[in-house]
């Protein structure tokens, strides 16, 4: 068996450190691919292997299940930066707040709504991450990664990686994301410094930053793909303010539903931002499963709209 000789190895590994919820339970394998060549090979064992693997960046936004991984979890921490005029050519374990803070320290323009985000670039990437009005595309030059399918590395343009809301060609086509160049522009640095604070000053007023949770768990609602968003702002005085918006926020939904402070276990819907669900008492992952579930089931009864998840489980 490949997997068990990579260097470096580990066995029955508790996920609970690496993820924000603190949730799940242990990898059967486990490794820390600290360059691009570590976390290639233990994807290519794996694969040889015929043993189920999954990737792991900052763990902002994967649910551990509470059985773990029965498997190979290869956790991107490969980190470096290197500047190339306006550019950066940024690996995939880069956290987003240290790409942030590295444009700030050479004045360039183009990550400040990422102030306070969390996760690593390849995560951002993945699920074409966003916040204050931009997304991760809006940066995205290329795409270094390797492809399953066909054993190979490619380079993507951003067209090539199909971005749109909280999605890339990444969720469809299995790949190991490496690195990516982001094309940002010279800017005043009181500026840039001013739209980072605006930024951070908003996550510490609607997001519960200090709990232990992954961000928002529904993605919004397109107004344009789902004919009962449509009908709801254009009939319902409660949500005419969303009437000239192209997205119809899910944590709106889930407060007018009633659902705010709705507990599962040790889970909870923050009270905070609807849209957040925290780990207040050692909850697990069926709790917060169970908890989705029932927001799901309590917003469409009233109001006609499929929530859709924007977590990942691993």
């Amino acid at each position: 068996m490949r997997v068990k000789n990579l260097p470096n190895i580990r066995e029955q590994v508790s996920l609970k450190d690496f993820n924000t919820y603190r949730i799940g339970g242990a990898a059967a394998y486990f490794i820390e691919a600290q360059d691009k060549a570590a976390a290639l090979g233990a994807v290519e064992a794996a694969l040889e292997d015929g043993m189920p693997y999954a990737l792991l960046g900052g763990g902002t936004n994967t649910l551990v299940p509470d059985e773990g991984f029965d498997g190979l979890v290869v956790k991107i921490a490969h980190k470096n930066i290197e500047v190339r005029g306006d550019a950066l050519y940024a690996d995939a374990g880069v956290s987003m707040g240290a790409l942030v803070q590295k444009a700030k320290s050479l004045s360039l323009s183009g990550l400040e709504w990422a102030a306070g985000l969390p996760g690593t670039l390849g995560g951002a990437i993945y699920g074409n991450a966003g916040s204050c009005g931009r997304e991760t595309k809006d940066v995205v030059e290329t795409v270094e990664a390797f492809d399953i399918a066909s054993r190979a590395p490619k380079t993507y343009a951003r067209q090539a990686c199909a971005f749109h809301y909280r999605h890339s060609a990444f969720k469809e086509r299995p790949s190991v994301i490496t690195q990516a160049v982001l094309r940002l522009r010279k800017d005043d640095p009181a500026a840039i410094q001013a739209r980072m604070t605006e930024n951070m000053r908003f996550r510490i007023s609607h997001q519960p930053l200090s709990s232990k949770s992954e961000g928002c768990v529904f993605k919004n609602v397109e107004v344009a793909l789902s004919v009962a968003a449509q009908k709801l702002v254009r009939e319902n005085p409660d949500f005419s303010q969303w009437k000239e918006s192209a997205f119809l926020s899910a944590g709106f939904l889930i407060d007018k539903a009633g659902l705010k402070n709705m507990a599962l276990g040790g889970a909870k819907i923050s009270e905070r931002h609807a849209n957040f669900m925290v780990n207040e008492e050692s909850a697990s992952a069926r709790d917060i499963i169970g908890l989705i579930a029932r927001v799901q089931s309590r917003v469409h009864d009233a109001y006609g709209i499929v929530l859709e998840e924007e977590l990942r489980y691993l």
